[in-house]
């Protein structure tokens, strides 16, 4: 008689030390994986590598203990036959919020609906950034992906910044570049754009001056893909200029 899934769960978490549960329903995040543990440490190297370069840092953080390799068969709800990157086990309501933060870093990241028997673990939103909007464009060279990310209230009461964040992957995944720009809505007049061919935005920078005021320079960035290598390109104009208008 074939052991029951259950079953097959009990005998993986002895095996690791995994601390068991009474098996509840729950909403497991996926990173990747494939048909066998070497393609899914492949999918949990690219998650590492990107980590690195703090793709995600300060708007997801997972729990002490993932990713981890899980065997599809080991949970009931997964289809077997598979080896897994998981991210993290969330309450059912809770799952559908984190993974439209972690899509916006990696479209092909999904979830599934379970029966897990360990403690939840539920990757963190925050703690300081939200995610506001994100799009990927499809290049020769692999994917780039912008993030726009803005703060959440606690950490700047009396004004608003944003991040947009952009990362180009070759197709295999691995990051080749990355470029981050931030600004608040106020006085900088940060202004991302994800609408066109790439990402784009503009920001102004406020200079030493002199008795009239201070020089005011607005720049803007785009960006251009060289083979492997993302490359911001600037072009600045100034808006005031103040340099000659100083007390001699």
């Amino acid at each position: 008689m074939k052991a029951s899934g259950f079953v097959v769960m009990a005998v993986v978490l002895a095996w690791t030390g995994v601390a068991r549960a009474e098996p509840r329903p729950a909403q497991l995040l996926i990173w990747g994986g494939g048909k066998d543990t070497a393609e899914a440490e492949t999918a949990l190297g690219r998650w590492q590598e990107r980590a690195k370069k703090n793709e995600w840092e300060g708007a997801l953080k997972v729990a002490e203990g993932y990713p981890r390799i899980v065997q599809s068969a080991a949970v009931p709800g997964l289809k077997p036959g598979f080896v897994v990157v998981v991210l993290g086990a969330c309450e059912p309501a809770a799952g559908p919020k984190v993974l439209e933060t972690l899509k916006a870093f990696e479209p092909t990241a999904y979830a599934r609906d379970v029966t897990w028997a360990e403690p939840l673990a539920c990757p963190e939103l925050g703690p300081k950034w939200r995610v506001i909007q994100s799009k990927s464009w499809k290049k020769k060279e692999g994917t780039l992906t912008a993030v726009l990310l803005e703060t959440l209230p606690k950490h700047e009461p009396r004004e608003t910044r944003q991040v947009l964040r952009v990362m180009l992957r070759a197709p295999d995944g691995r990051p080749l570049g990355s470029d981050e720009r931030s600004g608040s809505l106020g006085e900088e007049q940060f202004t991302p754009t994800l609408d066109g061919a790439g990402p784009t935005v503009s920001y102004v920078t406020v200079g030493p001056g002199c008795t009239a005021g201070p020089n005011i320079t607005e720049t803007k960035v785009k960006y251009r893909i060289d083979g492997d290598t993302l490359t911001p390109q600037l072009r600045e104009r100034l808006l005031v200029d103040n340099t000659h208008n100083c007390d001699q």
